[in-house]
């Protein structure tokens, strides 16, 4: 006698309940909003404007010095004498325009290390909600498919109290049912991870409870809308920030050159000593022969130049990661596309349906019927991965061309 396997319905009725739903735009609006890195990103903006503050002043403030004394003058009586001195430091080399330039390539480079840092949270927003997102479908599925099992596994056991089924039947469900047990286990372990992924991603002050991610349509047929080298160029903030990195260390390899050549102090004097009035001016200057600061200025310009080398190269690097971007996405879509040519074919529940009668009609034997329910798993499963590859491709292209709206242009709601 067949048993009727009434539960495979279960692995494809879907339907989530949206108690929380969280779009992929306000994800991303979330994490700009909240993400306490952005406002450690504003702090650090105002930290490089103070010290452009700080290194815009002049290096030396005047000094005064006052020396009062009482002296006794031989053959008696006493005389009450002071010096007063006023002297200024004065930078010889351009010291002060050169640490300005390089405070104020600082301040440059920090706003665009910070829109970088805007950039980077709305993209990892965005990754973060699409992992999500799969890793909650993939745990529903996983869940039916145990039940699904479970209840098979249940029915055959009860048939062969009965005489019904042999022992080989048995050993068969209970072993496809431990290898679902499996993979349920490793889906809740991944979406658990993927849940804090998404908290930390838009930086949440807690957990998040019952996420309802939705994603829209994603349009397989979007390109950028120019060269996608000349986009990544002009608009990533990373690069230009490299080279405000460079500014800033050109302008400190000048200021260690500079240094090596001394300062100046000028100091006006006025006294009175015994009852005559002083005056004197004096000028004095180090000379630089147990310390020249060579050193400095080597170290300096070493600094410099390996900056413009990471500069170049992260350019150049740029450029490969365009290229293979590029190719990752037309692989991904031309995928994506593939899957949508077979839409025609009979649905998931057609195909359950069949199953079913199959096996009702004696055409299926178990190990069939187990097959056949774990292979509408995979379908599905497999399906939903070349979906999520195609989300992740369009993510990092907007990653790599400097654009996070690229992954909202994209689609369609």
């Amino acid at each position: 006698m067949r048993i009727r396997f009434l539960m495979i319905g279960m692995l494809l009725s879907i339907h989530p309940f949206y108690a929380n739903a969280v779009t992929l735009k306000a994800a991303m609006d979330a994490a700009v909003e909240q993400h306490p890195m952005l406002k450690i990103s504003k702090m650090q903006i105002d930290r490089a404007q103070g010290e452009l503050q700080e290194q815009g002043s002049y290096a030396y403030n005047p000094e005064l010095s006052v020396e009062p004394q009482r002296r006794r003058i031989n053959g008696g009586g006493s005389s009450n004498d002071y010096y007063v001195t006023l002297s200024q430091g004065i930078e010889l080399g351009g010291k002060q325009k050169y640490r300005e330039l390089s405070a104020q390539a600082a301040v440059e480079a920090v706003k665009l290390e910070s829109d970088v840092m805007y950039q980077q949270v709305s993209t990892n927003a965005a990754r973060a909600l699409v992992g999500l997102y799969f890793s909650k479908r993939e745990l529903v599925w996983r869940n039916q498919q145990t039940g699904t099992l479970l209840q098979l596994h249940k029915a055959i056991s009860r048939q062969l109290e009965l005489g019904e089924a042999n022992q080989l039947d048995v050993n068969l469900s209970q072993a496809s049912l431990t290898q679902a047990i499996n993979a349920e286990a490793q889906a809740k372990q991944m979406h658990a991870m993927n849940v804090s992924r998404y908290v930390i991603a838009v930086g949440a002050g807690g957990g998040i409870k019952e996420i309802q991610p939705e994603l829209p349509k994603l349009l397989v047929g979007w390109q950028p809308s120019a060269d996608p080298i000349e986009i990544a160029m002009n608009s990533r903030p990373d690069i230009t920030a490299k080279r405000e990195r460079l500014a800033q260390h050109s302008a400190q390899a000048d200021l260690a050159k500079a240094q090596r050549i001394p300062d100046v102090t000028i100091g006006l004097t006025a006294g009175r000593e015994s009852g005559d009035q002083l005056y004197s001016l004096s000028i004095s200057m180090p000379i630089p022969i147990f310390n020249s600061h060579d050193g400095a200025y080597r170290a300096a310009l070493s600094q410099a130049l390996a900056q413009q080398t990471e500069s170049e190269w992260f350019e150049r690097r740029v450029k490969l990661e365009v290229q293979e971007v590029m190719f990752t996405h037309t692989t991904a879509m031309r995928a994506l596309r593939a899957v949508s040519k077979v839409k025609g074919e009979p649905s998931s529940t057609e195909n359950i349906a069949l199953v079913r009668a199959a096996f009702d009609a004696g055409e299926l034997n178990i190990e069939e019927l187990v097959v056949h329910i774990n292979q509408i798993l995979e379908s599905r499963i497999n399906s939903a991965s070349i979906l999520k590859q195609g989300w992740l491709a369009r993510i990092r292209l907007a990653e790599v061309l400097g654009h996070p709206e690229y992954i909202l242009q994209g689609t369609q709601e």
